[in-house]
């Protein structure tokens, strides 16, 4: 059976995303993740907890990334997106960058 096409699979965006110490549990930031998306698809990688601060990253659908930029930037107090990108490569250095940033300031 045939690989199907990079082209075919669908277009997709890398959200960064920053949280506080009340989810310290992967399936407390996924519910509250999906309740401020609205249940938009998405998945869940990176959950690292450093500290007061935790870090994740979301992967959602090129279609669906403006309005979820904008329910981050919206509603959620507690958890908010500090980088995104087509490449999960460039958003792990930039979170890295961040709370490096964090350190030294």
């Amino acid at each position: 059976m045939p690989k199907i096409s990079k082209a075919a699979r669908g277009k997709h965006r890398w959200l960064g995303l920053v949280f506080s110490e009340n989810f310290l549990r992967i399936e407390d930031l996924k519910e509250e993740i999906g309740t401020i998306i609205e249940n938009i698809s998405f998945k869940l990688y990176d959950f690292t907890i450093d500290g007061s601060k935790g870090s994740c990253i979301i992967k959602i659908k090129l279609e669906d990334y403006d309005f979820v930029r904008s329910k981050f930037y919206e509603k959620s107090k507690e958890i908010f997106s500090i980088t995104s990108s087509g490449k999960i490569r460039l958003v792990r250095l930039r979170i890295s960058d961040y709370f490096q940033r964090q350190i030294d300031g």
